[in-house]
């Protein structure tokens, strides 16, 4: 299994430990529920850096993501990120990613590409392929460490550890910050629901910055966090899971993503995809609420009235409903808010409604 620079410190404070995606990486630190909370209501610190980080230079930089990513790279200015898709020919998903664009060290432009750890191989292979000459691809996942800082309570953390007051980041905007003698990347992005930084700097500073920033953020009720909060609060936030909810059997389409889709611009995948767009689409991911008590797993079926409709991805218990809640992929005709459908759970059928996402939404 592969480890973060941050394994040996994850031991240190005693975290229970699991494999996710071939990397092994802490479940929780203390009560999942109270990470989830700290999020919520005051900040976690979260060690992602089971994250791929691909770097991008050269004069064909931008022509090459041009081409694979479903977003338009042309626009994007320097210090900023965009969120979409890499899709092959057929317009199936290969992953879900970040691009930003960064300060070029060199000739041409620069990009870091943050991809899920389970595509980052599969996304190298991608890039390469279809880069021109011009163009260089860097795995830096090694190298560079990846924290992220989630939570109302964010930018006093950052403030306390930094020693000045933190001018504002916009959403998917990056700033080069000094943390603790560490020039770090800090950029307004996450996957929890709440404001949130991601924090890029070398990996040989790991533990430095991580014992840092839970000291400096001690007052502010920051918390050191794991997976499995991360799971319920990304849910709530209604992001699809790359590699739960969404693989390479699915199109934008079904997945719901189209938003993440630029049909203005050229990019491989793009006529598989306005094709489908066409076509009956026979299933769509959904969102749903169980009325009893009942976590869903992967690949449980879903039931209306006797009859199989679908099957699920994936499901945790939401403190902020109060109730379990999962995502699936139901026939069209049934993936409408407040239809009433079954979850199986366990041999047991329990009932549930599909919902509209997000589960949560900040304030």
């Amino acid at each position: 299994m592969k480890q973060t620079a941050l394994n040996s410190a994850h031991s240190q404070r005693a975290a229970i430990m699991i494999e996710f995606q071939g990397w092994q990486l802490p479940a929780h630190f203390s009560d999942p529920v109270d990470e989830y909370h700290a999020v919520r209501g005051a900040s976690g610190l979260f060690d992602v850096g089971f994250l791929g980080r691909i770097e991008v230079t050269g004069a064909g930089s931008e022509a090459l993501l041009q081409s694979v990513f479903t977003r338009n790279v042309s626009k994007l200015t320097e210090g900023a990120a965009l969120y979409g898709l890499l899709c092959n020919e057929s317009g199936f998903i290969l992953d879900t990613v970040l691009v930003f664009k960064l300060q070029p060290e060199g000739q041409g432009k620069r990009f870091l590409i943050t991809t899920n750890a389970a595509s980052t191989d599969k996304v190298l292979e991608w890039l390469k392929k279809n880069a021109s000459k011009n163009t260089v691809i860097n795995d830096l996942t090694g190298t560079m460490a990846q924290l992220a800082l989630q939570g109302p309570q964010v930018n006093a953390v950052l403030e306390a550890l930094s020693g000045s007051h933190l001018k504002k980041i916009k959403q998917k905007q990056v700033r080069m910050i000094s943390l603790a003698n560490i020039p770090v990347m800090v950029s307004r992005t996450g996957f929890t629901g709440e404001r949130g930084y991601e924090l890029f700097f070398p990996a040989d500073k790991a533990i430095v910055l991580w014992d840092a920033l839970l000291t400096a953020g001690k007052s502010y009720g920051l918390l050191p966090c794991g997976m499995t909060s991360r799971d319920i609060l990304r849910l709530e936030a209604g992001y699809a899971m790359y590699g739960l909810d969404i693989d390479e059997t699915r199109t934008p389409v079904e997945a719901g993503l189209l938003p993440l889709v630029d049909l203005h611009k050229t990019f491989i995948g793009k006529d598989a995809i306005v094709k489908r767009t066409g076509e009956a689409i026979q299933s769509m991911l959904v969102g749903f609420e169980l009325y009893d008590k009942g976590i869903p797993s992967s690949g449980g079926t879903i039931f209306s009235e006797n009859r199989e409709i679908g099957s699920t991805t994936s499901g945790n218990h939401s403190p902020h409903r109060r109730k379990d809640i999962g995502f699936g992929y139901v026939l069209t005709r049934y993936a409408q808010p407040g239809q009433e459908i079954e979850i199986e759970v366990k041999d047991k059928e329990i009932a549930a409604k599909i919902v509209e996402l997000p589960f949560y939404r900040r304030k």
